[in-house]
């Protein structure tokens, strides 16, 4: 085996012999990454969820063009069908309006009696199922257009009002991301500068016999490294979990026909980004750790 080979293995072998004979440091230093990286992860499958839920719920949108009483209804459903290839496309009169409208009051409907139709517009309904919610902007835009419209409703402003909050959210995370990170980089690195301390005179003596810095922090890098992919790796089986006992529960609580799939929470490639960052994040506070002690010494 070359000396090119026997490098790398001999950087892996003292850094598993540092955490075998520290298992303190590296139990704290492991058990601070994986919190940081689950409360990370949880916030983001939180958003990625509601973001999931935000795409489905926009899917369903009706979307509603209220015509003048005086507009040419069938005129204006024949230009809505051609704003809306390949979408089922009604026309209601305003004696369709309220009966309906009685129908969805129930018991209530009676309120209604006296009352004449043209106290509702004519409209013409756009059914789009699985249309995302650009796509409902755009296709209402086009909407407007239908000669005698008053107002093109796709019903979904609440929904908007959450992709905004959803926006600011995104925002948040990516500043709790950036403090968490920071600080639990600040907190691992003081954590194995214990570690560091307790070698120093090996560290000392490896200079003196002309080890450069990067063949001295190579051993600590690794360490930190393999703490910061095992706390990731936990962290992601917490939230797998996690996951596994809420997400009956929160169908139930949302009223959704089908159950959320673990999927629409924890994608693969958030769990790939978790454990990386896990890793990072190892590395880097054992990089801020040894090298405050080369440059003490």
């Amino acid at each position: 085996m070359s000396a090119l080979l026997r490098t790398p293995l001999y950087f892996v072998r003292r850094a598993l012999d540092a955490m075998a004979r520290g298992p303190r440091v590296t139990l704290v230093a492991t058990g601070t990454i994986f919190v940081a990286v689950f409360v990370i992860g949880l916030f983001a499958a939180a958003l990625h969820g509601a973001g999931k839920l935000l795409a489905t719920w926009a899917g369903e949108v009706q979307i509603s063009v209220y015509l003048d009483p005086s507009a040419d209804l069938e005129a204006a459903r024949a230009a809505a069908a051609a704003a809306a290839p390949g979408r089922a496309v009604e026309a209601v009169t305003a004696q369709e309006a309220l009966r309906r409208f009685r129908e969805a009051l129930g018991s209530q409907g009676a309120l209604l009696d006296g009352l004449r139709p043209e106290v509702l517009p004519p409209s013409v309904e756009v059914r789009a199922p699985g249309i995302r919610l650009d796509e409902a902007r755009s296709l209402a835009k086009r909407l407007e257009a239908v000669p005698g419209v008053r107002e093109v409703d796709y019903g979904t402003a609440w929904v908007e009002r959450l992709e905004r909050v959803l926006t600011r959210l995104r925002w948040a995370g990516s500043a709790l991301f950036l403090a968490l990170a920071v600080g639990a980089a600040v907190l691992v690195g003081n954590t194995l500068r214990l570690g560091v301390f307790a070698r120093r005179d090996e560290i000392e003596i490896m200079k003196l016999v002309g080890a450069t810095d990067a063949f001295v922090e190579m051993p600590f890098l690794i360490e930190g490294l393999l703490q910061g992919l095992v706390g990731g790796a936990l962290a992601t089986g917490a939230l797998f979990a996690v996951a596994a006992l809420a997400l009956p529960r929160l169908a139930g609580e949302l009223g959704l026909a089908a159950p959320i799939a673990r999927g629409d929470l924890l994608p693969l490639e958030l769990l790939a980004a978790l454990v990386a960052g896990g890793g990072a994040l190892g590395t880097i506070a054992s990089a801020l750790a040894v090298g405050r002690e080369l440059k003490r010494s």
